[in-house]
């Protein structure tokens, strides 16, 4: 055999183990892939507390609770009085003493506020104590149920009371939400405040909220929405087992943004005083169609109300103290007690 015949069986003999090594080596790679993959465990599932334990004693000083309510002098003993809860960045005295305050009046409805610190902003929870204290408050003086009728953030507060403190329940006779984000909002991204991480959809704080029972029986519930709120649209306002009303239902075509629809239109309005003087949820088909001509209630003034609403938005435009990340849950949320 000459030397080119060795060469090239030679190149070929390399050839045919570099392509056995590789295909080897291929071979014990799809082996190894093919073992099972081992995932973690699902952590378990959060044990909340059972919704009929008594609620824990409230932490914010008495002196501090009993200045945070305000109420207008009693009209009609045979209602309810009307507790106004404010929505994000606002105190109730700004959102409601030029528009909403002086309807309840005119309407026959003693009403009182709740005023929590920092606008709002801080620890739904902690506002929520503040809650808990004045629907106790208004009811032994009444000697009554409370109508509880709240904007934004304000029925979130609301509802997280009653969850955590049951004996608030038999002191309720209606829930009124005006564009509240019952189920949530985007994910803020900056400069967040604590309340703002808390009102995000799936946060820790809306799991334990959610937990058990949204709503409570002899509680009667009302959802009034707009379908062009961009704030908080009706799918992120809607409560399981309650049914929303949108403004558009009784006028078609009405233009109601988010800060209208709490603080002074005509017929947002008009639905939350429906459900507060009838037994029942509100009803729509309650409302007369001459209200569709109304931009706002007579009880509001044009002047009263443009710098009411801009009160409100320069009260909104000063964010909260930023926090890096949602508060902690309370322990009294668990199921093991604190």
């Amino acid at each position: 055999m000459n030397s080119g015949a060795l060469r090239i069986g030679a190149a070929v003999a390399i050839v045919l183990v570099l392509v056995i090594g590789v295909f080897a080596a291929v071979r014990g790679m799809a082996v190894r892939s093919a073992a099972p993959v081992v995932t973690p465990a699902p952590a378990p599932p959060v044990a909340w507390a059972p919704v009929d334990r008594p609620g824990p004693a409230l932490t914010v000083p008495a002196a501090e609770l009993e200045a945070s309510v305000a109420c207008t002098r009693a009209t009609r003993a045979s209602r309810d009085t009307a507790l106004l809860l404010s929505g994000t960045g606002a105190d109730p005295a700004t959102s409601f003493d030029w528009g909403v305050r002086p309807l309840l009046t005119a309407e026959g409805f003693r009403s009182c506020y709740s005023t929590a610190p920092d606008r709002n902003t801080g620890d739904v929870a902690v506002r929520a104590e503040y809650v808990a204290h004045a629907i106790r408050t208004i009811a032994a003086d009444t000697e009554r149920k409370v109508a509880v009728v709240a904007f934004g953030e304000g029925g979130i507060a609301a509802r997280w009371a009653l969850r955590f403190w049951p004996d608030l329940r038999d002191q309720v006779s209606d829930v009124v939400l005006l564009g509240t984000p019952n189920g949530g909002l985007p994910l803020c991204s900056a400069g967040c405040s604590a309340a703002d991480w808390q009102l995000a959809t799936g946060s820790p704080f809306f799991q334990a909220l959610d937990s058990g029972a949204a709503t409570f029986p002899g509680i009667d519930y009302s959802v009034i929405t707009s379908d062009l709120d961009t704030r908080v649209p009706p799918a992120a306002a809607a409560l399981p087992g309650v049914a929303s009303t949108t403004v558009q239902q009784v006028c078609p075509g009405r233009e109601v943004e988010h800060l209208s629809l709490g603080l002074s239109d005509a017929v947002s309005l008009a639905l939350a005083v429906d459900a507060l003087r009838n037994p029942g949820p509100v009803d729509p088909t309650r409302i007369p169609p001459a209200t569709c001509r109304d931009a706002r209630p007579v009880e509001i003034q044009p002047g009263p109300q443009e710098r009411g609403t801009a009160a409100v938005l320069a009260a909104q435009n000063v964010t909260g103290a930023p926090v890096n990340g949602e508060p902690p849950l309370p322990c009294y949320t668990r199921a093991d007690p604190c």
